[in-house]
């Protein structure tokens, strides 16, 4: 096989491909917190926490470029750190809070990784989507959870304004489907009603996919965001930067907005 050859085959595969690079992802994080004159404390391992991490960054430049005031809390030791897996408490990692003011009335919420989310359906029960909005001050913790008395850090569920799921794969249509199911735990409402009207508006629940769709998942994306007030997004390893900028960011949907027909 010819050297022209080999490379044309590396590049439709990388094209194609779910994954970034490591080191590219690192620099997206460290860039993004210098915005916000902080370090990171690096505790990723794994390449789908680096996602994960910048998922939540486009998600914080999203309340930016929407009108919020955004800040960081509760740094540790001095640094930003990021909670990428679903075990510990909130207080040992940091977030972000983000404020507005609508008609002298100001709102603030706080952007939090990986927090457990009372069910709207059973308030006994609770799941962890990757990203939450929650209104400020409105964590709780409770020794009962556990059978061991750990210390268990949840929001209940009329607290969360809206959530985002992060998966790093190529989409396929168990994995979307998925997505409806956990919607229809934490926020029931979408599923009946199409959507909530918060005041202010906050992004919709949204699935944030690393790879990139065939022909199949993008039919099934259309269908679902015409039924439910979702956001189902590809390809975020190669155009996140591009779907949360300034020219795009508004056309994701927001909580409260109607599904297009």
């Amino acid at each position: 096989m010819n050297d022209s050859k080999v490379n044309s085959d590396k590049k439709k595969r990388k094209k194609s491909s779910p994954f970034k690079d490591q080191g590219i992802l690192e620099q997206e994080i460290i860039e993004f917190a210098n915005k916000f004159k902080t370090t990171v404390v690096n505790q990723a391992t794994r390449i789908s926490d680096f996602f994960e991490m910048s998922c939540f960054n486009h998600i914080v430049g999203f309340y930016l470029l929407n009108g919020y005031t955004l800040s960081v809390q509760n740094l540790i030791t001095g640094k930003y750190r990021y909670k990428c897996t679903t075990s510990g408490i909130q207080s040992n990692f940091s977030h972000f809070e983000a404020i507005k003011k609508i008609n002298k009335k100001t709102y603030k919420f706080e952007i939090h990784h990986n927090l457990a989310v009372q069910s709207s359906q059973d308030k006994f029960i609770f799941t962890t989507p990757d990203i939450s909005i929650i209104k400020k001050g409105k964590l709780k913790y409770s020794k009962e959870y556990y059978d061991t008395k750990t210390t268990f850090s949840y929001v209940e569920n009329n607290n969360l304004m809206t959530f985002c799921e992060v998966k790093q794969f190529n989409p396929f249509p168990e994995l979307l489907f998925n997505f409806i199911g956990v919607l229809n735990e934490i926020m029931k409402d979408y599923i009946n009603d199409n959507g909530i009207n918060h005041t202010p508006s906050h992004i919709a629940p949204s699935l944030m996919i690393s790879g990139k769709p065939n022909k199949q998942t993008k039919r099934i994306k259309s269908s679902l965001e015409s039924r439910y007030c979702i956001n189902i997004i590809y390809d975020l390893f190669y155009s996140g930067n591009e779907t949360f900028s300034i020219l795009n960011f508004d056309k994701l949907r927001i909580t409260g907005k109607k599904p297009i027909n």
